[in-house]
């Protein structure tokens, strides 16, 4: 920039107030904030005193460290199942209705199964596994073995020895989520 060049110069704003004070030859203008700054800083404000009071004062809201405890429970009581006469059907059917171990379940079917039974559970080379007809037996236990062990009359390879029993227990509790008529042995 050519500083002969004053038409490329902002001009300045005649209509703000000029502060009193001087620092290093340079004074300044006394301005406002901007409304969407003010509105970010007080929601703010507002923001962590409703935080602090819905997890400290009432304690309603479950902390991260209490969640996390939760989650480590759950994961202990059915590795203690898994360890003692393996995944029983109560215990299927109970992995069946928690959330997190069906969001893994749908990650490892998407990975492994969807090529055959469909990405919906709709079917395809394998049967729909949607529909409430087992041909392999529809008890939970009967559902493990045939996830585990596989049908390789059918061509479906055993899973256990890939997945491993806990990933074989959690693709069984998604389809047995899926068949909400399925009764426990």
């Amino acid at each position: 920039m050519n500083p002969n060049d004053e038409e490329n110069e902002v001009p300045p704003d005649y209509d703000a107030e000029l502060r009193e004070h001087v620092y290093d030859g340079i004074q300044e203008y006394d301005k406002k904030l901007p409304n969407w700054w003010l509105l970010t800083f007080y929601g703010a404000i507002v923001f962590s005193i409703g935080y602090w009071f819905y997890y400290h004062m009432t304690e309603i809201g479950a902390t991260p460290e209490q969640k996390l405890a939760m989650v480590q429970a759950r994961a202990a009581s059915y590795a203690a199942a898994a360890a003692g006469d393996g995944y029983s059907a109560g215990n299927l059917l109970a992995m069946a209705l928690d959330d997190t171990v069906l969001g893994r379940a749908k990650a490892a079917y998407g990975v492994n199964c969807a090529a055959c039974h469909g990405a919906d559970f709709e079917g395809g080379i394998g049967p729909n596994l949607k529909d409430g007809d087992w041909i392999h037996g529809g008890l939970p236990a009967q559902v493990l073995a045939s996830v585990e062990v596989g049908i390789p009359a059918k061509g479906m390879p055993g899973w256990g020895n890939v997945l491993g029993l806990t990933a074989s227990a959690e693709i069984t509790a998604l389809l047995l989520s899926l068949n909400p008529t399925v009764a426990p042995e």
